[in-house]
């Protein structure tokens, strides 16, 4: 090409080149590229959050923390927005919600000052009231009770009308948790007729069912404990046997493995309860049931069987057995690894229908995927349990196959169906509060119903002088005598008394006082 047309080409292409640029420039002046802003900001309730650190450990990018037994954001520039920590979150302490709006409501119960329904006579306490923690369960059994005698319950009224087909008393307590433990020895101590429904096989089962060694803290530690069933900070193997030697000695009505199927309010304003073992007439009705709900089930054939269970307690009692694990969830996989240890020398079968454990807790898949590279866990994807037999369970595969494995033992953990239906279905009403809602602290409903207690004000139940020295032993308070400052944990039980005060801090041992500071679930 001619030189001369070659040259203003290059020119022209140059000018072209500058123009563009400033083009560019020009328009990146007008609409400058905004940095990354998070759409998505955290709300923790602290008197919702329980310390489970369900949040904590399912956050992929360790933005969440737990201080003070409570969770809190702490690196909020390293989130995802994956939402995950307000999906786990099982008592919707923590919810997210976008940047210059308000929190999400909650759904929580309509429940008067004193935690009775639309319905009167009808209470529900504890963690099912939004009121979690042992602590405020605790205040809240004798408060309930308190209650039913300010609102003129006459104790016995309902007696005369008992039958050999239907038991007459003044209370039902739906749930030995620690709410029902505590309104039941609240109702011995006012000789008050009571009996205590509970579904499982041992009381304060949801407790009892943590992790050997997970810690119970005695939240809320600004609340005082005015109830009558102790509490301190403690592992829960401990906290559940001095509960269990208390028990023994004060002598509650408790009946265990008996459901609940029913409760009406008949015209008279009692109510008829009805259970899977018999009928209950009575005045008051006090649901203590946690929020847990009823497990799940396949509905196959031979799922009623004792080998199958809908929960494990403790896993140190299989040892060389061959076990199936049903589900694909935290506490399936949970359950596996505690049966898949070597030193249980368990084989161990996991059947979940799905491709993938997509929803556990990330610490949980790094423990299951070494369990399956050990081979102490085998896990079949993609299956069904069609039927269980006498030694063995039929699944069907995703081929289409079937294929039956002989076991020992099945644990079917598919998750639970929470209580709300059932807990409407009884008059139970349920409405939205802003995220932020609290009720008033558990220790000051009870003083509101019997003043601030004094010294005279403790309950005549039987204590042995064993019971005394446990006492004495699991560091609890001393009773009644208002004068003396309550920092020490020290006690003289006299025979014919039972504890009644707890201080607001308890003095531990120092292991117990190390153990506490640590990082518990």
């Amino acid at each position: 090409m001619d030189p001369v047309i070659i040259g203003p080409l290059i020119a022209l292409g140059f000018i072209g080149l500058l123009v563009a640029v400033r083009v560019i420039l020009a328009a990146s002046k007008k609409a400058p590229v905004e940095s990354k802003t998070k759409v998505l900001v955290h709300a923790i309730n602290d008197e919702r959050c329980t310390g489970c650190e369900a949040c904590v450990l399912v956050c992929p990018t360790a933005v969440l923390e737990l201080k003070s037994n409570k969770s809190k954001v702490i690196r909020f520039d390293d989130c995802i927005q994956c939402e995950q920590c307000a999906v786990v979150c099982p008592t919707t302490a923590l919810v997210m919600f976008r940047e210059g709006t308000e929190p999400p409501p909650v759904l929580v119960p309509d429940l008067d000052d004193y935690y009775q329904s639309k319905v009167p006579g009808l209470y529900l306490l504890g963690e099912a009231a939004g009121k979690p923690l042992v602590k405020n369960a605790v205040n809240l059994g004798r408060a309930a009770v308190e209650h039913t005698l300010r609102s003129g319950m006459r104790p016995g009224a309902l007696a005369p009308m008992a039958k050999p087909d239907l038991t007459c008393v003044d209370v039902v307590i739906v749930g030995s948790g620690p709410a029902g433990l505590s309104a039941a020895m609240a109702c011995q101590q006012r000789k008050l007729s009571y009996v205590v429904l509970e579904k499982d096989a041992f009381v304060a089962s949801t407790i009892a069912r943590y992790p050997k060694g997970k810690y119970v803290m005695a939240e809320p530690y600004d609340v005082r404990c005015v109830g009558l069933l102790p509490v301190y900070d403690s592992p829960k193997d401990k906290l559940i046997l001095d509960w269990n030697r208390i028990l023994t000695k004060v002598g509650l009505d408790i009946r265990l493995r008996e459901v609940v199927e029913k409760i009406e309010r008949q015209q008279n304003g009692a109510f008829l309860v009805g259970t899977d073992k018999g009928k209950y007439l009575t005045q008051k009705v006090m649901m203590c049931i946690g929020t847990r709900g009823k497990p799940r089930r396949l509905n196959v054939p031979g799922e009623d069987q004792a080998m199958v269970q809908p929960l494990l307690d403790d896993p140190d009692l299989y040892s060389g057995k061959t076990i199936l694990v049903v589900g694909g969830g935290d506490s399936a996989v949970e359950a596996a690894l505690s049966l898949a240890t070597p030193q249980l020398r368990n084989k161990v079968i996991i059947s979940y229908r799905g491709k993938a454990f997509n929803r556990v807790k990330a610490k949980n898949r790094q423990a299951i995927d070494q369990a399956i590279h050990e081979k102490r866990v085998l896990v079949l994807f993609g299956s069904n349990v069609k039927n269980f037999g006498d030694a063995n369970v039929v699944l069907k595969l995703v081929e289409g196959r079937e294929r039956s494995v002989p076991i020992q033992a099945a644990f079917v953990l598919i998750g639970g169906d929470p209580p709300i239906k059932w807990l409407e279905d009884m008059g139970i009403g349920y409405v939205q509060k802003p995220h932020g809602f609290v009720r008033p602290p558990t220790d000051m409903l009870v003083e509101r119903l019997i003043g601030r207690q004094p010294s005279n004000d403790k309950p005549n139940l039987p204590v042995s002088d064993e019971l005394s020295g446990f006492f004495d032993h699991a560091a609890l308070a001393s009773l009644g005598d208002e004068k003396k400052p309550r920092k020490e944990a020290t006690i003289m039980v006299p025979k014919d008394q039972f504890l009644l005060h707890l201080p607001e801090k308890l003095r531990l041992d120092p292991e117990a006082q190390k153990v506490s500071q640590l990082r518990h679930h």
